[in-house]
């Protein structure tokens, strides 16, 4: 062996251990972004979703009730649907048929609707709770929560609807824990019963 001949070393070098040091934590952040990025979106899809079935599940609801509702009835006091003007048009109140006379029927003897005009039914924006709620017999269901909006428009507010029709407008909004804003709105028209 010759005196001028260089060592052998192993293991790394200072500069090649902090290069890789740095190469990790470069690679870990860009995981970790990717991982918050993915996450943003599924929490929003998720919300979406869930936000979605909340208006359609509240939407059918008041379809079921309000296909029972009238404007058109001519007994006093009256059973018809009433909805406040605009802007104010953010509650509801309604009558139900009822089997008054006991045949088993709601209609009575002269073939008219029987309507329970003692209680009546009432859908109310509750903008403080976010919820919109279905007040009946003084006992309050709340039909969907994380609502932003809701109107209704009959054919005092909105001309181009039918005497029997209703439209109702409902806007529903969630915040994702990424701060992303979340709003899902449903529309419908609803027939109402025609006497």
């Amino acid at each position: 062996m010759s005196q001028g001949a260089a060592k052998k070393e192993y293991g790394f070098s200072l500069i090649e251990a902090l290069l890789s040091v740095v190469i990790f934590v470069v690679l870990s952040l860009l995981m970790a972004q990717f991982f918050i990025q993915a996450s943003d979106v599924w929490q929003s899809t998720t919300y979406d979703t869930e936000l979605r079935s909340a208006a359609r599940n509240a939407m059918a609801l008041m379809a079921n009730e309000l296909h029972c509702a009238t404007r058109t009835s001519a007994i006093f006091p009256s059973a018809n649907l009433t909805v406040p003007a605009a802007p104010n048009n953010h509650n509801l109140t309604f009558y139900l048929p009822q089997d008054i006379d006991g045949n088993g029927l709601i209609l009575n003897a002269t073939g008219s609707t029987e309507w329970d005009i003692v209680h009546p039914v009432q859908y109310q924006y509750a903008e403080a709770d976010k919820e919109l709620r279905r007040v009946a017999n003084s006992t309050s269901t709340i039909l969907c929560r994380d609502v932003a909006n809701v109107e209704f428009e009959d054919n005092a507010i909105n001309p181009s609807l039918y005497n029997d029709e209703l439209r109702v407008l409902l806007t529903l909004q969630k915040m994702t824990p990424f701060h992303r804003n979340i709003t899902v709105n449903l529309r419908s028209i609803i027939k109402l019963r025609n006497r």
